[in-house]
């Protein structure tokens, strides 16, 4: 789930927001994110019907149930908490779309 910020935590700004989604073919990884040292957020939405495995690393090391599972309606956010400026890659059994959205400073 996509976590609110605390009231007295400092509002974030970003230069430059992407978003959009990637199709992934079944059981078959797909590059989500190329790495950016830039990367200050970024979220993950699985608006499918399945669920998608996000795997922060490339896509030779993505496996089905093997890194974070993102049950339908799912989410996930990287933030500067959690920061990750590498390679995000996803695989699905079943064709399926994952949304995303990408910040930089």
């Amino acid at each position: 789930m996509i976590n609110n910020v605390a009231s007295n935590t400092a509002i974030a700004v970003f230069d430059t927001c992407t978003h959009g989604d990637k199709s992934l073919i079944a059981n078959s990884a797909t590059e989500i994110l190329t790495a950016k040292s830039e990367r200050k957020y970024a979220a993950f939405i699985n608006n499918s019907t399945i669920e998608i495995t996000l795997v922060l690393g490339e896509t030779n090391k993505a496996a089905l149930n093997k890194g974070i599972i993102l049950k339908p309606g799912g989410s996930y956010e990287i933030n500067s908490n959690n920061l990750y400026i590498g390679v995000v890659s996803a695989i699905a059994k079943i064709a399926c779309k994952l949304s995303f959205v990408e910040c930089v400073e």
